[in-house]
C-alpha cells in the first residue's frame, strides 16, 4: 500500500521549527553555564547563554555562506569581533567574581 505524499512545509512551520531549536539551544547553554561557570551568579548565565546562542547562529550562517561564498568577509569580521568580545566579557566577569 502506497503512502500518501507529504505536504510541503510552509514558511511558518519552518520558522517555528528554527525558533524552537534556537530557544532549546539557548536554554541548554544557559543551564550548562549556570551549573559550571556561574555557580555563584546564575543570573549571568542567561545573558551569556543568549550571546553564545546568537554567535552560534551567526557561525552556522557563516558556514552556509562559506559554501555559497557571498558576503563572507563582513560576517567573518562580525564573528571574530563577537567571539572576541564574548570571551573578553566572560574573562572580565570571572575575574571580578
Amino acid at each position: 500500500m502506497a503512502t500518501p505524499p507529504m505536504a510541503p512545509i510552509s514558511p511558518e512551520q519552518l520558522i517555528n521549527f528554527l525558533y524552537a531549536i534556537y530557544y532549546f539551544l539557548r536554554d541548554a547553554l544557559a543551564f550548562l553555564l549556570e551549573v559550571t561557570l556561574f555557580k555563584e551568579h546564575p543570573e549571568y548565565a542567561a545573558t551569556y547563554g543568549d550571546a553564545i546562542t546568537f554567535l552560534i547562529s551567526l557561525t552556522a550562517f557563516y558556514l552556509i555562506l562559506e559554501f555559497i561564498s557571498s558576503a563572507k568577509k563582513w560576517v567573518k569580521i562580525i564573528l571574530v569581533l563577537g567571539w572576541g568580545l564574548l570571551v573578553l566579557s566572560i574573562a572580565i566577569s570571572a575575574s571580578i567574581i
